[in-house]
């Protein structure tokens, strides 16, 4: 026979309780608090959680009823669990910003499992410090005024007189957006709430006039044509497997203005994918190719964008500083990966940066010259060249030309140059005009 139930009093009405396993305990203090308890037959054979917090205010029929909506769902996956007679591994959402992390990592249905490993593993550090900086806080208790405290705090610099972590405090934000869209597609009610009460909100960087006399952050150098060919010749002149493949992957980078991961791909868990014959896979890690010999063998490499997908085609031909690159590797090492160790094996990102590093240093090339930047610098020398922006933009396979601007076109000598020219030749053409 069915457990009967009590009956609750809420804002002085008598209200039946509806909710399978809901319980209020009453702290010493007198303090009510609502929790839904599991079935003891299926704590006993090992079902998890035995417990669930509730939130809501217990004065309030709607809040009430949400509870005992909650209740009635957790106990049909416990059933639902007793019946397969497995381990449910699925997570629990309890109304915390920690909980929804986990859910969105381990939720099957999650569009966590739908971005790039690469992608997923920026995520998981940034979820890590969302998790230390509000894991424990309600999210129906949550305003836009607790997101700004969050961007402020992370943004602090970690000791006296350090820079500002800016980045760091953007990716809390742009991270915990990510998680409360996943909680409005899933209907959770104070997801949707504060997705609306915080739409618009903007996390500005720290103004500037409060940063006079303080340590200022080094500028970003873009790697310029020089800086390219001293990489490249140095490079060919070191003549080992690996500074040849950092000769082929700047020249790559600097002429086709495509990413470091584009060309030279990365590692990803084997588990993640479906694993084939012809795949490269060493210590439980699949390559995920990045450019091969054999994309160049027709003299045009059709490259898609790892990141956007966005295509493009390039005549091999026209870019002198690659084929120089090309032209050092010998014919019966033109095979397989374009950029690797003496093994012949793809390298990984960190090891490469090594590799980069050694050829970079001794070329004479400043360390503020990273290879990140040898994309931008692709890029640079396009509009410095007179290239369109269209043209460039393609070129660097973008989808608007605002971002092409913003992102990846650094400003430039050549650029104010023609501009200041521009200006002082109208002046003088006005100065013609009204001497006449």
């Amino acid at each position: 026979m069915a457990r009967k139930h009590n009956a609750l009093m809420v804002g002085g009405i008598e209200v039946e309780i509806t909710g399978q396993g809901f319980r209020i305990i009453t702290r010493p203090s007198g303090v009510r608090e609502a929790y839904w308890y599991a079935a003891k037959r299926a704590v006993d054979v090992g079902f998890q959680p035995p417990t669930v917090r509730l939130h809501g205010d217990l004065n309030s029929l709607t809040a009430v009823n949400t509870m005992f909506n909650r209740c009635n769902d957790l106990w049909s996956e416990m059933l639902d669990w007793i019946t397969a007679g497995k381990v449910d591994t699925r997570p629990v959402y309890d109304g915390t910003v920690g909980s929804l992390i986990r859910c969105y990592q381990t939720d099957k249905q999650s569009p966590f499992h739908d971005t790039r490993h690469n992608t997923q593993r920026g995520y998981l550090t940034w979820l890590t410090a969302l998790d230390k900086v509000a894991g424990r806080r309600r999210i129906s208790a949550l305003t836009g005024a607790d997101l700004r405290t969050w961007f402020r705090e992370v943004r602090k610099p970690t000791k006296p007189g350090g820079l500002p972590r800016e980045r760091l405090a953007k990716a809390i934000i742009q991270i915990f957006r990510i998680i409360l869209a996943y909680g409005c597609e899933l209907g959770l009610q104070d997801c949707l709430k504060l997705a609306e009460m915080i739409d618009g909100m903007e996390f500005r960087k720290e103004n500037d006039e409060k940063k006079l006399g303080k340590v200022k952050k080094a500028p970003k150098v873009v790697m310029t044509y020089a800086h390219a060919e001293a990489i490249v010749l140095k490079g060919i002149e070191m003549g080992t497997r690996r500074s040849r493949s950092v000769a082929l992957a700047v020249s790559a980078q600097f002429e086709f203005t495509i990413s470091q991961i584009d060309a030279i791909g990365y590692w990803m868990p084997a588990r993640a994918v479906e694993v084939t014959d012809d795949m490269i896979i060493r210590g439980g890690k699949v390559w995920r190719p990045g450019l091969r010999f054999e994309d160049f063998e027709t003299g045009i490499l059709d490259l898609s964008r790892l990141k956007t997908g966005h295509a493009a085609q390039f005549d091999v031909m026209e870019y002198p500083l690659f084929q120089l690159a090309l032209a050092a590797v010998p014919e019966d090492l033109r095979t397989g990966p374009y950029v690797t160790d003496e093994n012949g094996d793809p390298v990984r990102y960190r090891v490469f940066y090594d590799m980069y590093r050694s050829v970079a240093d001794a070329a004479g090339v400043p360390k503020e010259v990273w290879n990140a930047r040898a994309r931008h610098g692709g890029g640079t020398e396009a509009r410095a060249s007179g290239a369109s922006i269209e043209d460039t933009t393609d070129h660097m396979q973008k989808s608007d030309m605002e971002g092409t601007r913003r992102d990846y076109i650094a400003g430039n000598v050549e650029t104010t140059r023609r501009v200041a020219r521009s200006r002082v030749a109208e002046r003088k053409k006005a100065d013609g005009d009204g001497q006449q």
